[in-house]
């Protein structure tokens, strides 16, 4: 964790983006406990979909390839001509299949024919029903990996939002509520960019179970609030229902509100779209603090975090949730800026 300077104001920057040596950030955060329950229920090969430059795809498959498992990745649109950053991730480590859009738009469908097409004579598994039939132990089975013949095929949603999701980010907050980093008494506001919303409703879930006097700021990216709603209340009722027998943390959708508050960007747009001087502002923050962002996901982040620093209300902390190497795919679309 660091600290930075926004003209008067001061904020800390949480480094998730430095876990790991390519997928750092919130995206394996996500996949903290679904890999090890994919394992336990002996998957050999995981199937999922998302954008040519998906941090979710790349990162499941750089995790699949480390846990013994194949990722299949279903990416919408055509092969790049000159493959790079998350696009060329996924294609070392993953078996990358191109999907017409006009078939993408039915992504359930889309997920299913593939899913059946992998697994041959095998299985075919959803990711809820294996959390229907989760004992609570994550036992990796002997007879998963690369070596077994006979195929089951899980599929995992875009972008990873599913309630197994919420434990990783349940685990991270628990670490940062330590002594010796963030506390448990200091009153906080953490901010953190949104695609779909996960990220920070697990973050605000486990604010609420430890009862932490702080606060997420969600900074919504794509969609609108009812849709980041939705996911919410989605999310929490399979939370409730996966674990009511285990917990009695009084999990209600009005407690996980009072630790939530969704905001837009500063300067909204179409997602994927970068304004005049964004690329210009990454290049100063990295010159000045060291800490790459990314005009599409992680500088919303820190322009939110910055207002919020000057304004002084109380202490922010931004959750610096990866994404760099979405750098090279805007590279490619803005090569002069660069």
């Amino acid at each position: 964790m660091c600290i930075c300077k926004a003209s008067e104001g001061v904020f800390h920057v949480i480094r998730d983006d430095l876990l790991h040596p390519l997928m750092g950030g919130n995206k394996l955060r996500k996949l903290d406990a679904l890999v090890p329950l994919l394992q336990s229920a002996s998957v050999t090969d995981v199937i999922t979909c998302g954008g040519c430059q998906s941090g979710h795809a790349a990162a499941l498959a750089v995790a699949c390839s480390e846990s013994g498992l194949r990722a299949r990745l279903l990416l919408r649109g055509e092969r790049l001509s000159v493959p790079t950053g998350y696009n060329l991730i996924s294609g070392m480590y993953g078996e990358v299949i191109y999907i017409p859009r006009s078939e993408y738009a039915e992504r359930d469908d889309m997920l299913r024919k593939y899913a059946k097409s992998v697994a041959g004579g095998g299985t075919v598994v959803q990711i809820k029903d294996i959390r229907a039939n989760f004992d609570g132990t994550f036992e990796q089975s002997q007879s998963i990996g690369i070596g077994q013949t006979s195929k089951k095929v899980a599929v995992v949603k875009e972008g990873a939002s599913d309630v197994i999701a919420l434990l990783g980010l349940i685990r991270l907050v628990d670490y940062l509520s330590q002594p010796c980093l963030l506390g448990s008494n200091r009153r906080l506001q953490l901010v953190i960019d949104c695609g779909t919303g996960t990220t920070a409703i697990g973050v605000a879930l486990a604010i609420w179970i430890l009862r932490l006097p702080w606060k997420v700021i969600g900074v919504m990216l794509v969609g609108a609030l009812k849709d980041f709603k939705n996911l919410e209340r989605k999310l929490l009722d399979d939370f409730k229902e996966m674990w009511h027998q285990d917990t009695d943390c009084g999990i209600t959708r009005e407690g996980l509100e009072t630790c939530l508050e969704w905001v837009k960007r500063p300067r909204p747009r179409k997602f994927g779209n970068v304004l005049e001087g964004e690329i210009q502002t990454c290049q100063k923050v990295a010159r000045e603090t060291g800490i790459l962002l990314d005009p599409i996901y992680t500088l919303a982040a820190w322009e939110v975090s910055s207002n919020l620093a000057l304004s002084g209300k109380e202490e922010t902390v931004m959750l610096h949730t990866g994404g760099t190497m979405s750098l090279f795919g805007v590279a490619q679309r803005y090569p002069s800026q660069f």
